[in-house]
């Protein structure tokens, strides 16, 4: 990853207590809640799966370095020319859309975050993660799916669990996690600050109210009770299985 020692947070931070959350310097209100579930999730994943040499595809400012960088032995970020997140971490300029020039079998994870949906040839994006992956290595994917328009025009795609693992089958991987995250209750606090966003103050205030309101026991089952129904978006990790041993024929 170039520039490496540059690298801030700007997603996401790290909490004393070592959380990660959104960054509440850098994310507005109208945006936090979903950052916040984000964090929760790529952190668990990233823990459990993350490991040796990963490379970042549509890497952008990097929002994930903080969590992943301590359970990797090297990073590498790919993305396309001209990114609305600037090109300052890019090793490798690329349009993910098509298939990417990436050494086969030379990564052991591979990353990208919130991206499927800007691609309008997603599949490709699956194809080329298949093709870098060592065996045994893990493609973690999140993807919102209950969620406005963003980085018009190219917001192409919402995706359920069934494409997901369809794209994934696709790409000769295993779907080993497919997680929802977020409910009813998310996705409507989400929204309802989405729609005062023009009004920072009012949106935040929003975004207080409606954190204390999922706080009580009732609107925290709901959400619960509708993940699978109406989630905010989807954590998705695949793995390369290694191919079985042909047995010897007598």
């Amino acid at each position: 990853m170039k520039n490496a020692e540059q690298w801030k947070p700007t997603k996401f931070e790290r909490t004393g207590k070592g959380v990660w959350r959104s960054n509440r310097k850098e994310v507005p209100a109208r945006s936090r809640l979903i950052a916040d579930r984000l964090a929760s999730v790529y952190a668990a994943a990233i823990a459990t799966h993350a490991k040796g040499r990963l490379v970042d595809l549509g890497c952008g400012a990097v929002p994930l370095y903080g969590i992943y960088r301590e359970h990797v032995s090297d990073v590498f970020c790919v993305d396309w020319p001209g990114s609305t997140h600037g090109a300052a971490y890019v090793d490798l300029f690329a349009d993910l859309n098509e298939q990417l020039v990436l050494e086969q079998e030379s990564f052991d994870t591979v990353i990208a975050s919130d991206v499927i949906e800007h691609l309008h040839t997603p599949q490709a994006l699956f194809d080329s993660a298949a093709r870098a992956l060592r065996p045994g290595g893990k493609l973690i994917i999140g993807v919102p799916f209950f969620y406005w328009l963003h980085e018009i025009p190219h917001d192409y795609h919402r995706y359920t669990r069934f494409a997901l693992e369809r794209m994934t089958m696709k790409a000769g991987l295993s779907t080993i996690e497919l997680t929802s995250y977020g409910g009813v209750t998310d996705v409507l606090s989400d929204l309802a600050t989405k729609a005062v966003a023009s009004r920072p103050r009012i949106a935040s205030s929003v975004y207080w109210l409606t954190t204390l309101m999922r706080a009580l026991p009732p609107v925290k089952k709901l959400g619960l009770a509708t993940r699978e129904s109406m989630p905010m978006g989807y954590l998705l990790v695949a793995e390369k299985v290694s191919a079985p041993l042909s047995s010897g024929g007598g």
